[in-house]
């Protein structure tokens, strides 16, 4: 087994807080998918629109379930792990965050004027910079683990630790 996945003392908390934040970001983004189905009114008018931003925020939290329990098992079972599949993972997986948080961010605006479903929308963009940052930590780890570790301290993640 490699350094990267023998080091559960990182991976395993920074995972466990991706999939914490996940299952929030999840429930955020169902509500706000169910509130803004359409049609809604905030008690003056009736308003017809869709985020599709939403939509994506929502796709990007299921996709995200789904990777972190492959990471996960691969921390467990490490003779099913591929280093550079968890990086093209985890890069695809920071670059969906990335786009989702600034598109549901646009979409929303800088004031809500006390919509609670407008926060409840504001709080899964941001919410979703957090797993951007998350992911994109995690990708790092990966890259040195797939590519070849760090030159400032020329560690080779890439290679089986030896044993005294």
């Amino acid at each position: 087994m490699d350094k990267f996945h023998s080091n559960n003392k990182v991976l395993l908390p920074l995972r466990g807080v991706a999939v914490l934040f996940t299952i929030i970001e999840l429930g955020l983004t169902a509500y706000g998918v169910s509130y803004f189905d359409g049609s809604y009114t905030d008690g003056f008018y009736v308003y017809t629109t869709n985020f599709g931003s939403l939509n994506f925020m929502l796709f990007a939290s299921l996709w995200s379930l789904l990777v972190l329990a492959y990471l996960l098992a691969t921390l467990r079972f490490g003779r099913f792990s591929h280093p550079i599949a968890s990086f093209v993972l985890l890069i695809v997986t920071a670059i969906f965050w990335f786009a989702g948080f600034i598109a549901l961010a646009v979409a929303v605006g800088p004031s809500c004027y006390g919509n609670h479903a407008c926060q409840t929308v504001a709080a899964a963009s941001a919410f979703g910079a957090f797993l951007w940052v998350i992911f994109l930590v995690d990708a790092i780890f990966a890259g040195m683990a797939a590519f070849g570790g760090s030159r400032s301290t020329g560690q080779n993640f890439s290679q089986p630790m030896q044993t005294a």
